[in-house]
């Protein structure tokens, strides 16, 4: 079976296959065209290659999944979400020569000055978790006034994390006793304003609008690592809903505190 579907994205339309059959998806993939494979649980070794997404009943396909599928296709940025002042979208390669180099910012955040470094994070993480650190860009004028994101909260090296995350210490009562529904990875909040465009209320605004978010599409269990000497994130923390709930030592220099987002 094979079927065709069109989307309209940014007043451009786009033709999108769907089919079980491994040679009409290379067909059109070689084409340009998106691309989504129909699994069919009763074939042995289906191919579906060179699909990145299968479904098993085209009934299920509607207008937001075939935008995600074209834009994945097509290195379109998809659109987070959007605030008062702020768009907050999916990167692309050219964002690295939007990004100022400041120092304070960090190596890891240096790397997304590099524009191979973008691409690969662009196709790995968007293309696999679909969540990231995205742009902000301020919607009226189009410029880049920072980053800011969810990504999976790495835990290594800190134990006292890992044990307060698995218990849900200090989190309200209520919070403990639902069971988490869906993606239950711990997420960890993270942003940078570039030094233009602070003391403005991008930081607040766009982090929660996030926070919504990741709540509604990916988990529940958002945290945030922040150095205890870090008064205006640990202020910035508290007002978007954190509450402290462990703290941790890495090296002499340097202590954390683990902040847990009550939804």
């Amino acid at each position: 079976m094979t079927l065709e579907r069109q989307i309209t994205i940014e007043g451009t339309a786009f033709q999108v296959t769907i089919s079980d059959d491994c040679k009409a998806l290379q067909s059109a993939y070689a084409e340009g065209r998106a691309v989504i494979g129909l699994w069919d649980p009763q074939k042995k070794d289906q191919c579906l290659t060179p699909a990145v997404y299968a479904i098993r009943d085209p009934e299920d396909i509607d207008p937001f999944f075939l935008e995600k599928v074209v834009r994945r296709r097509l290195g379109l940025p998809w659109i987070i979400c959007r605030t008062s002042r702020l768009t907050v979208r999916e990167m692309v390669p050219g964002d690295c020569l939007l990004i100022p180099d400041e120092p304070e910012a960090g190596e890891e955040e240096g790397n997304f000055l590099k524009k191979e470094y973008l691409k690969d994070y662009i196709r790995c993480q968007y293309g696999f978790y679909e969540y990231g650190i995205w742009a902000l860009e301020e919607s009226d004028s189009g410029r880049l006034v920072g980053k800011a994101g969810l990504s999976n909260f790495d835990l290594s090296g800190y134990p006292e994390f890992s044990s307060a995350i698995k218990n849900k210490v200090n989190l309200p009562r209520g919070q403990r006793e639902i069971p988490q529904e869906g993606n239950d990875t711990p997420l960890e909040l993270g942003y940078h304003i570039f030094a233009p465009y602070r003391n403005q209320g991008y930081a607040k605004e766009a982090c929660q609008a996030i926070l919504q978010y990741g709540d509604r599409e990916i988990s529940g269990q958002i945290y945030a690592r922040i150095d205890r000497t870090n008064l205006p994130s640990i202020k910035l923390a508290k007002s978007l809903g954190f509450r402290l709930i462990a703290q941790g030592h890495r090296e002499p220099a340097l202590s954390l505190c683990l902040y847990g987002w009550n939804c």
